[in-house]
């Protein structure tokens, strides 16, 4: 497989005061993790617990709350210090390092810049603002860098998708136990679904069919949503769906974070998982839920807006069992089932449909609504009605595994869930442990 193409500076703030050099140079950089981001609020994706029920915009822009102090020193230097200024993009890059762990996503604040390897040497102890000003634009990268490796590891894509974990029982009871595959409700008249087996498993004219991901080898994806849908539709159509660190305008522009030329940036061939938290770093790797319902929780439960849910061909392709990495671990069971993968490619998305996510009423769980009258937009290869093409790009050689059941199992998944709104209670969202 040929590797996936790419997805398609403010002034400082006025008013500052310099602050006294003798005290703010010495402050280490574990202090910003206290100051920094202060109103950050507790969401990073699909798997997060204690979340906070705010809007989206009120999440994603932590940049402009730098601490304006700090953020005053290292714009302009400290003369009497001897100081060079750091550029803006660099302090951009740091903070947004600083971010991670400041609302939980990696290691200690006391670890992140603690005995720090600079140029090959090991700096002892915390490195202060001061030295970290002192460096060159490269050793500042470097020590960005480093944050970033304590902060989330790097894992690898080395599972097939049909060697992947998948639970296989039809009995839907255990609220710590995953949640099978091909999931629908019980009835069109059941609004809330919780732990009480008001969902069932019903793959094909409720048949048990084979195993929906493992097996028929369908996963399911919120790619774009807001006034980007037509976009994104448009950017998974071209180039199918990539890493999110190399969407610079959702990264910087939405997200607020400055990543470009750090090493997460540089080096996506590999997914990453948060270091104390039992998770996925949901931006370096392309998510798929097992389940329809699983994937409406993408891209944060906290979403309110129009979303764009696509169905994607998985079989064949090698991935990071993230759901298989959390069962191995003590209280992070995402009960739809979550894996990642590099890239997939434009053939193996088989179509998509817009829906409202709704936001989520508390910690745990989520609520969304798919039109009654809402039908998949097939992509080429894929649509049921059209002739077959001979050659290249055929039906056939596009997805060469249960191609008629994976349209057919889309289709019937579709039409169990639509029409109503439905809210995902904490119970079917995460593991009761």
């Amino acid at each position: 497989m040929s590797a996936p193409p790419p997805p398609s500076q403010g002034p400082p703030p006025t008013g500052l005061q310099r602050p006294p050099p003798q005290t703010q140079t010495e402050r280490n950089l574990a202090k910003p993790l206290e100051d920094v981001y202060k109103n950050l609020a507790l969401c990073a994706g699909p798997l997060m617990l204690g979340q906070s029920p705010s809007d989206l915009e009120m999440l994603l822009t932590p940049i402009e709350s730098i601490d304006p102090v700090l953020g005053a020193l290292m714009k302009n230097g400290v003369p009497a210090a001897n100081l060079a200024p750091v550029e803006e993009k660099m302090i951009k890059r740091l903070t947004t390092v600083i971010a991670q762990t400041a609302f939980g996503n990696g290691s200690s604040r006391n670890e992140i810049f603690n005995n720090v390897v600079v140029n090959g040497t090991r700096r002892n102890g915390k490195l202060t603002i001061g030295q970290f000003m002192g460096l060159t634009p490269q050793r500042q990268l470097e020590v960005i860098d480093l944050g970033w490796t304590r902060v989330c590891l790097q894992k690898v894509y080395n599972k097939a998708s049909s060697a992947m974990y998948e639970p296989t029982d039809v009995v839907i009871q255990d609220q710590d136990d995953p949640v099978p595959s091909g999931v629908v409700p019980s009835s069109t008249a059941v609004r809330v679904v919780d732990g009480g087996g008001k969902l069932r498993v019903g793959y094909l004219d409720e048949q048990n069919r084979p195993r929906a991901y493992t097996g028929l080898g369908v996963g399911f994806r919120v790619d774009g949503s807001g006034d980007g849908c037509d976009r994104d539709i448009a950017r998974v159509k071209q180039f199918g769906m990539t890493t999110q660190l190399k969407n610079r305008y959702l990264m910087y522009n939405i997200k607020g974070w400055e990543v470009e030329g750090t090493v997460v940036d540089r080096d996506t061939s590999a997914p990453r998982v948060w270091r104390t938290k039992d998770d996925l770093f949901n931006e370096s790797a392309v998510c798929i839920s097992r389940n329809l319902y699983g994937a409406t929780a993408f891209p944060t439960r906290e979403l309110k807006d129009p979303a764009v849910l696509w169905a994607t061909d998985i079989s064949g392709l090698v991935g990071f069992d993230t759901e298989a990495h959390q069962l191995t671990l003590p209280n992070r069971n995402w009960r739809p089932g979550e894996k990642a993968y590099m890239w997939i490619p434009p053939a193996r998305v088989i179509g998509y449909v817009r829906f409202e996510k709704l936001g989520c009423t508390g910690a745990g769980g989520w609520k969304f609504k798919i039109p009654a009258n809402a039908t998949w937009t097939f992509l080429p290869g894929w649509d049921p009605n059209a002739q077959p093409r001979p050659g290249p790009g055929s039906f056939a050689q596009a997805s060469p595994l249960h191609s008629s059941q994976k349209v057919e199992y889309v289709v019937a998944q579709l039409e169990a869930w639509r029409g109503v709104e439905y809210e995902i209670a904490g119970t079917f969202d995460f593991a009761g442990r």
